[in-house]
């Protein structure tokens, strides 16, 4: 089984950190998630309220009846370290954190995303994030992100650093009745990466083809080795960020990391990289 199914194919999800107050994180995702129309469990964890949109909702991590497939933080990143160790214990696989502000460093003189990715590791668990803003899989009506708009059904999976370009795409693609088999915001990829997810999207049966939006690539070996497998079942175009001195000043604030430009273009459908994200789509849906 690939590591990554049980994120692609979750029955159930909790959210740590839900709210009853209105445009926070915490309420937006436990809203698309339950105005999606997801069959699975849905588990708030929150000490504040009994219910969060008339959902039963548990005070911490262990109280949890189940374990979930997905846990989506939905917290200050302050909390993260410790949320960290409470999921580690409940065994949960896959947890996406919406968190921007995981490069602090405290006393120990590592950063809280680098103390959160070595509590995952141990514990044989995935990050997307943090700094994403969630996951959207349209075909098993999954929304557990705090986009306020969703993805229709489609066959192109999506995948961006940005959360910002996943807002504007969401709305051209909903303006054009373009639709996505996954829409997936990997933030900084401190785990959870492009190559990981070419590997699970180039046998997924929904996905025809594959658009990434890259602001930097960290292993670019591993990425061009998962880009050529997967050029070979599925139709891929890369849609390159920060090409401009101001591009690449506005990525590294995002991602933490300097840009390294990519130039290449991936086997099979030989299109180069591209700048303008009509010029992309076009090219996917022709």
């Amino acid at each position: 089984m690939n590591l990554l199914t049980s994120l692609f194919k979750p029955k159930s999800v909790a959210v740590i950190g839900a709210s009853s107050q209105p445009f926070r994180a915490g309420n937006i995702v436990i809203k698309n998630l339950l105005q999606g129309g997801f069959e699975g469990a849905i588990m708030p964890v929150t000490p504040k309220y009994s219910t969060v949109c008339g959902v039963l909702a548990y005070k911490k991590v262990s109280d949890l009846p189940l374990v979930p497939d997905i846990a989506v933080l939905c917290t200050h990143a302050s909390r993260n370290l410790e949320l960290f160790k409470q999921l580690a214990e409940k065994e949960v696989k896959n947890v996406i954190v919406l968190s921007s502000d995981m490069h602090t460093i405290d006393e120990s003189g590592l950063s809280l995303q680098a103390q959160c990715v070595e509590i995952a590791r141990k514990a044989k668990m995935r990050i997307l994030g943090p700094n994403s803003l969630g996951l959207i899989l349209p075909w098993i009506n999954f929304n557990a992100s705090f986009s306020p708009v969703t993805a229709q059904q489609g066959k192109i999976a999506f995948i961006s650093q940005s959360a910002a370009v996943c807002t504007t795409v969401l709305d051209w693609a909903n303006d054009k009745n373009i639709g996505f088999s996954a829409f997936i915001s990997i933030g900084n990829a401190s785990d959870i990466n492009f190559a990981d997810l070419l590997d699970y999207l180039s046998t997924d049966s929904k996905t025809e083809a594959i658009l990434l939006y890259v602001d930097t690539i960290d292993d670019a070996r591993r990425f061009m080795s998962a880009a050529r497998a997967a050029s070979r079942n599925r139709r891929i175009l890369v849609l390159k960020g920060g090409r401009t001195r101001a591009g690449k000043k506005a990525a590294k604030a995002h991602t933490g990391v300097t840009i390294r430009l990519i130039s290449f273009m991936i086997p099979r459908f030989a299109a180069p990289v591209c700048c303008e994200l009509k010029t992309t789509m076009n090219c996917l849906l022709r």
